[in-house]
């Protein structure tokens, strides 16, 4: 993986985590009941997804997210992966895009 590739994809985790720090605090508002749960579990398993893509030296700190919007997160993140294309790892890539669009179809449905 290329470092650019690794760069955006260390910055789909960050705000994968962003988003679902967001879901959690939603989810324990709502109470032990929330379909918000669910969700805020969706998103922490996928940003474990994206971590696990990049090799252990990858290091993914950088700059919170700013927003309180776990939509506009979750979307951000899918606009990122669109970015990577042109390298074998956008292949890879597949798998995770499709999840991050069913995070955002269900956060969607959730804020309804």
């Amino acid at each position: 993986m290329d470092g650019e590739t690794a760069e955006t994809i260390a910055g789909v985790v960050r705000l994968l985590r962003r988003a679902g720090e967001l879901s959690w605090v939603r989810a324990d508002r709502e109470g032990p009941r929330s379909s918000r749960q669910l969700l805020a579990l969706g998103v922490d398993l996928v940003a474990g997804e994206a971590r696990n893509m990049l090799a252990d030296s990858v290091d993914i700190a950088g700059p919170t997210p700013a927003g309180n919007d776990e939509i506009g997160l979750l979307r951000s993140a899918e606009q990122l992966l669109d970015t990577i294309t042109g390298v074998p790892t956008a292949a890879d890539t597949g798998p995770l895009r499709v999840r991050v669009a069913e995070l955002v179809r269900e956060a969607c449905d959730a804020r309804s």
